[in-house]
């Protein structure tokens, strides 16, 4: 009689998130994992652990008795909404204090876990890369910049303890949330158009393959570091836009100019969101051994858009 492979233990948080409840209904789908999350609320199952990352209080007993093999951090402020002062600093404490948080307790365990993949940004690179820039280039100069460098490094007190990965996630496009959620209606009613230049490149990834991309970094012994989690054709904004009109044959003629854009966000905020361009490969997960699902802009788009579950009907906001 063959014997039962022993579940790993998956600890995860931001699983309330787009990633994080796709991330949960794929390990369901794949087997093999039991699933915990961090919840800061009381929990109402023994498969929850309470923490409050902004007064720096965990469960660490409970976290002590799962004893997770992996652990997947994907909590993060949301950066929508004004950039105040306020702003700016619950995006990056809600990534620091999280991350070091969750970080020391594990680190004070006495089985840590095995793997621990945290959610990063591509960002990292700045917000005016025209060229190609991998996992070696340079930090760029700006808020995101910063709050990026900051949030991985508030995980120096895992290192050498567990292999940890950071993912430097592009724009993550799938009808059921984020961006593309987002963008579905004023497209749908042809009220697409170009932002600024148009020039400005986007460093997209199907939410299928950056699933896939977690999945893979949980399973190869080799990865650790940062990790770009896009496309390995970024777009540039005027090829996105047309792109996406083609696709629901609907007209892209509106322009949103760079200086609307400055006077609606502020200029720090329209020019490391709507404006900034990051031109970013995914060189190390290719090289350690990754396969994507979705490579080009236009399939991944009709796959969204016209298949039977991917419809009009699917796309809410609740």
């Amino acid at each position: 009689m063959e014997s039962i492979q022993q579940q790993r233990k998956v600890l995860i948080t931001g699983s309330s998130g787009f990633i994080g409840k796709a991330l949960m209904n794929r390990l369901n789908q794949l087997g093999g994992f039991e699933i915990y999350t961090m919840v800061r609320r009381v929990p109402t199952s023994a498969r929850q652990v309470q923490w409050d990352p902004e007064r720096s209080t965990i469960d660490e007993q409970a976290i002590t008795n799962i004893q997770p093999d992996i652990v997947v951090h994907l909590a993060g402020e949301n950066i929508k909404g004004f950039w105040t002062e306020d702003k700016k600093r619950r995006i990056l404490e809600s990534r620091t204090k999280g991350t070091k948080l969750l970080c020391d307790t594990l680190a004070s365990m006495s089985n840590p876990p095995s793997v621990f993949i945290s959610a990063s940004g591509c960002t990292y690179y700045g917000t005016s890369v025209t060229m190609p820039v991998d996992e070696s280039g340079a930090k760029g100069i700006g808020f995101f910049p910063d709050v990026v460098d900051k949030w991985e490094s508030s995980a120096d007190s895992l290192q050498g303890r567990s292999r940890v990965s950071f993912l430097r996630l592009g724009i993550v496009l799938d009808v059921s949330g984020g961006f593309l959620q987002l963008l579905y209606y004023p497209f749908y009613f042809g009220l697409g158009g170009v932002v600024g230049s148009g020039d400005q490149w986007l460093p997209w990834v199907s939410l299928d393959d950056t699933l896939a991309s977690i999945v893979h970094l949980i399973n190869t012994e080799q990865c650790s570091g940062p990790f770009n989690i896009v496309s390995p054709n970024p777009v540039t904004n005027f090829t996105f836009t047309k792109t996406m009109g083609k696709v629901l044959n609907r007209p892209t003629v509106c322009w949103i100019p760079a200086i609307l854009l400055t006077f609606a966000l502020g200029k720090e905020m329209a020019n490391e969101t709507a404006l900034s361009s990051q031109r970013v490969i995914p060189t190390k997960l290719i090289d350690t051994g990754y396969k994507f699902i979705d490579s080009h802009l236009e399939s991944t788009l009709i796959k969204q858009f016209n298949s039977s579950t991917s419809n009009q009907a699917t796309i809410s906001y609740s």
